[in-house]
């Protein structure tokens, strides 16, 4: 009698991450559909030639030195903690390029850019700056209750509400990163504006406009709109914009007219974020890492693997969120989240939301929802507040396993650093 002998699936380890921690998946090949990743480039070898290139070559303005005049007054605009912009190493050559205009410390300020997040401590500002800049230029930090000034009203009926101090400089700077970005479509450009240094209502109001669909690396989208006129009304005179790598090094940057230079930091975002995909998977697995802070900044992961995963299919979000849903808005959110999106702009209708953002980032979800089977991995108890399915990080494995038992053709995909990667279909 002949033995039977059943063929060993071939069985792909990878590596993912969970916050800082790294975590292996086994899947077989046959059900493995995607890996997805960025797209390696070569970079610079000096971080600070390629910083200098941009800065006196800039796109669709002159260069800085020639645009100020050695009276002027200076607000230097620089993203926040759940960024990771090389701000240590851009803005001392910034310094240096204000200072062959005749411009000195005294006339310059640092303004952090957080929005509606919340205020950096004293360690994380000293990581993030350096003790050079400390020392050389105030540093303020932005209040989006506090310090404010009407300029009016955008074409869409928002009410232009800025920082005071950022208004009254003569010139602004912006200095972030580019990325994909829901709802804005791509982060950067006039982003540094609205919402880094805008006032809560004129924050909330912009993040409404992309609250019903998905925009993730769409360039034109109605809150880019929203962000380049109230950008064009307050006056943003330069920007300085960058993409890095995986591991943060910096890889290409972009200085200039905030619309011009921000298009052709995009068309290099395409290239190094956006990651090809043949065939949807029917379960997604998403690790937002490095958004890792809280729920707000790691749900990117969401949309980005929207776009790889089946309608109603299942997407499963790595991510701890240390910080719960968000410092800021995380008690609001909690509140709205179990509202469908007619009664949500019902309660806004009636006044009876304190904080529209959280209405805004609870539409976003209700559209994951709609749509798929959504699970997240961090605590149990937000989990279900939010209205989402759990699973414990250390029962992933087995859960996908089951899954692989239950349907021997099921596939499935995994969006590494989710909150930076496009998936882009080959077809498109």
């Amino acid at each position: 009698m002949k033995k039977k002998y059943s063929k060993k699936k071939s069985v792909k380890i990878i590596p993912i991450h969970f916050g800082e921690k790294l975590i292996e998946l086994r899947i077989p090949e046959k059900n493995l559909c995607f890996n997805l990743q960025r797209n390696e480039f070569d970079t610079p070898e000096n971080p600070g030639d390629e910083i200098r290139r941009a800065l006196q070559n800039p796109i669709g303005t002159k260069r800085l030195s020639e645009i100020v005049s050695k009276d002027s007054s200076v607000v230097i605009l620089a993203d926040d903690r759940t960024r990771v912009t090389p701000q240590k190493v851009i803005i001392p050559l910034i310094l240096d390029e204000l200072r062959e205009a005749g411009i000195c410390n005294e006339q310059i300020k640092l303004v952090i850019a957080y929005g509606t997040h919340r205020p950096m401590t004293d360690e994380e500002i000293l990581e993030r700056f350096g003790q050079d800049i400390i020392d050389q230029i105030e540093i303020k930090h932005h209040d989006c209750y506090d310090n404010l000034v009407n300029r009016g009203i955008t074409k869409r009926g928002t009410r232009i509400i800025v920082n005071k101090e950022v208004l009254e400089a003569d010139i602004r700077i912006g200095v972030g990163g580019v990325l994909p970005h829901h709802p804005v479509g791509w982060s950067g450009g006039a982003k540094i504006l609205l919402p880094g240094v805008a006032g809560t209502e004129t924050v909330n109001a912009m993040h409404l406009l992309g609250a019903t669909e998905q925009q993730l690396g769409k360039i034109l989208t109605p809150c880019r709109e929203e962000m380049e006129d109230f950008a064009r009304d307050v006056g943003l005179h330069f920007i300085v914009n960058v993409i890095q790598t995986e591991r943060g090094e910096l890889l290409r940057v972009m200085a200039g007219h905030f619309i011009e230079a921000h298009r052709e930091a995009v068309k290099w975002g395409m290239k190094i974020f956006g990651a090809k995909f043949s065939e949807a998977a029917d379960i997604t697995i998403s690790s937002a890492y490095p958004s890792d802070h809280d729920f707000t900044q790691a749900d990117k992961g969401l949309f980005s693997a929207e776009i790889a995963t089946k309608p109603k299919g299942e997407i499963i979000l790595l991510s701890p969120c240390d910080e719960g849903i968000a410092p800021t808005h995380g008690k609001e959110i909690a509140r709205l989240a179990k509202y469908d999106d007619d009664t949500l702009f019902k309660m806004l209708d009636d006044d009876v939301i304190e904080d529209r953002f959280g209405a805004s980032e609870c539409m976003y979800l209700n559209h994951i929802k709609r749509n798929f089977k959504a699970t997240l991995t961090m605590d149990p108890v937000l989990t279900n507040l939010l209205g989402f399915h759990y699973l414990n990080i250390d029962d992933v494995q087995k859960y996908l396993d089951k899954r692989i038992s239950l349907d021997d053709e099921i596939q499935i995909g995994i969006v590494q650093n989710s909150s930076e990667v496009l998936p882009t279909p080959k077809s498109a």
